[in-house]
């Protein structure tokens, strides 16, 4: 063989294994074929910790936060710290019944979450919404005004009641698809959401 021909021989050995390391990686996540197949592969998820960060604007105010949010079961804790010049904001919802903990030994208990977070935190989200869309999917009980996926079948684009979602980012973790970075917002209010990390748990 000539060094021209064992030179050729070892660049097609090379591709091929590329080619193969790639097409290994690609097995390795599980990508959407739509959006029913993301909410099948998220709703598989029993057990989830994100944790990144908030931004928060509203007409009157504005303010940035660390951001833990915990999820098992029928239960959501969600812990800030930092949000409006405060050390510790801890959240937990459990389907219609919210606490709200301010670390410094108040705590408040209600069976309305809209009225106790506006009262506490100067606004209201829909905790029970929020805990679908951070996951990339829309909340099954809601009406969608307007859907918008990307070429991976993940929503790009949602609207919800009087909520605005753009996707703007998604990553990769345990080979799941989730966002990672989230616009949401109404006239009133303007939320950014940042995922630094999720740690996954399937049922």
């Amino acid at each position: 063989m000539t060094a021209i021909g064992a030179a050729r021989g070892f660049l097609t050995s090379i591709m091929a294994l590329a080619l193969l390391g790639l097409s290994g990686c690609a097995a390795m996540r599980r990508e959407p074929a739509g959006m029913a197949d993301q909410q099948a592969l998220v709703g598989r998820l029993g057990k989830w910790r994100l944790e990144g960060r908030i931004a928060v604007r509203t007409t009157q105010d504005a303010w940035q936060a660390n951001l833990v949010w915990e999820h098992e079961g029928k239960q959501d804790r969600l812990r800030f710290s930092g949000p409006l010049n405060q050390g510790m904001v801890s959240i937990i919802l459990q389907e219609d019944l919210i606490f709200i903990n301010e670390g410094n030994g108040v705590e408040r208990m209600s069976r309305d979450p809209d009225a106790l977070l506006t009262e506490k935190l100067g606004f209201s989200v829909p905790l029970a919404s929020l805990r679908y869309w951070i996951l990339g999917v829309p909340a099954p009980f809601e009406e969608s005004a307007a859907m918008e996926l990307d070429s991976a079948g993940r929503l790009r684009h949602l609207r919800q009641s009087d909520w605005s979602l753009d996707f703007e980012r998604y990553g990769y973790w345990d080979g799941i698809s989730l966002p990672q970075k989230i616009l949401i917002r109404n006239p009133d209010l303007r939320i950014r959401l940042f995922a630094d990390e999720w740690t996954i748990e399937e049922a």
